[in-house]
């Protein structure tokens, strides 16, 4: 099978998805509060925003914007460090993850707006809470309250109004 080249590695705002490997168990409470430590851990080494995120059982959205570095890089960075610590708290070897990551690169405001709510609202889809602020895996959880310790807060930009906006240029000839 061949591998379709990424066609932009940064400077965009990417959804992400990265799921376990097959027939990987599903994250803990505590393996969860340790993929954001981990992330957190990334975050500070690698230059990119963390816009939105959820930890599910078994995969994790993202919502980023990579500066300096690459989405390859981040999500290798990311993948390692949580298999590491994986491993060490399972007591097991081999992959966590799956090799590969799907991302959609949000070319206007609506989409990221879309993708957004979609990564906030799939706690509530998959039926482990009523509410997105409920999961406390995600950049929905409220940042205010005394609970949100160990949170990872997201990072903030502004967004332009329009819906249809373009958040990086379309070359047309």
């Amino acid at each position: 099978m061949s591998r379709l080249r990424r066609i932009e590695q940064s400077h965009r705002y990417f959804f992400v998805t990265t799921n376990l490997a097959e027939g990987t168990a599903p994250f803990s409470s505590s393996e969860c509060d340790q993929v954001l430590n981990d992330m957190q851990v990334v975050r500070s080494s690698r230059d990119f925003l963390l816009l939105a995120y959820v930890v599910m059982p078994d995969h994790v959205h993202l919502m980023m914007y990579p500066r300096e570095t690459t989405l390859s890089i981040v999500l290798q960075d990311l993948k390692k460090r949580t298999a590491r610590s994986l491993h060490k708290s399972r007591g097991c070897a081999g992959p966590i993850w799956q090799s590969r990551f799907f991302d959609f690169i949000c070319r206007r405001v609506r989409d990221y707006w879309s993708k957004v709510e979609y990564i906030h609202q799939n706690p509530v889809t998959a039926g482990l809470v009523d509410r997105p602020e409920d999961w406390r895996w995600s950049s929905a959880f409220p940042f205010d309250t005394s609970t949100s310790a160990g949170a990872l807060r997201p990072d903030h930009v502004e967004m332009p109004l329009g819906p249809d906006t373009l958040l990086w240029p379309a070359h047309l000839r």
